[in-house]
């Protein structure tokens, strides 16, 4: 039956056209914000799962369900893996810190702390940012 159906057509616009419209309008756009590029980096870098890129096997973030220890060591073992994915794979920044904050509101979201130096062609500035792990595991920067 669905041959039957007129289906709408937009001679317009190709394929190739209507896909890079597309992608001209998320959050791939080059910017002229350094920082905003740093979280939009970090945004990705930190919300892809180990083992999920075919090119970089070790990109991402532990996951919580394969961790089998304590929550006090879980909260260390979370940390050194955000400190080492921001550094390895965010060149913009060095020497990242990356501690735990208590959620007293929301139990199930994780806060964390990140203190970094980010590189830039006037030098150097230091930078803080907040990372939150929501209970559905996806990272957000603010």
């Amino acid at each position: 039956m669905a041959a039957l159906l007129k289906w709408k057509k937009d001679n317009t616009l190709s394929l190739f056209e209507r896909i890079r419209h597309k992608a001209d309008r998320d959050d791939y756009r080059v910017t002229n914000d350094p920082l905003r590029s740093i979280k939009l980096n970090l945004s990705r870098i930190l919300n892809t799962r180990p083992g999920n890129s075919q090119s970089t096997k070790d990109i991402g973030v532990i996951d919580l369900n394969d961790a089998t220890i304590s929550s006090t060591e879980l909260n260390v073992v979370i940390c050194k893996s955000i400190k080492a994915c921001i550094e390895k794979y965010e060149p913009r920044i060095s020497r990242a810190t990356v501690t735990a904050r208590s959620n007293n509101v929301d139990p199930l979201t994780m806060l964390f702390d990140i203190t970094a130096e980010v590189k830039h062609e006037r030098g150097i500035d230091n930078v803080e940012f907040q990372l939150r792990l929501d209970n559905e595991r996806r990272y957000f920067l603010d």
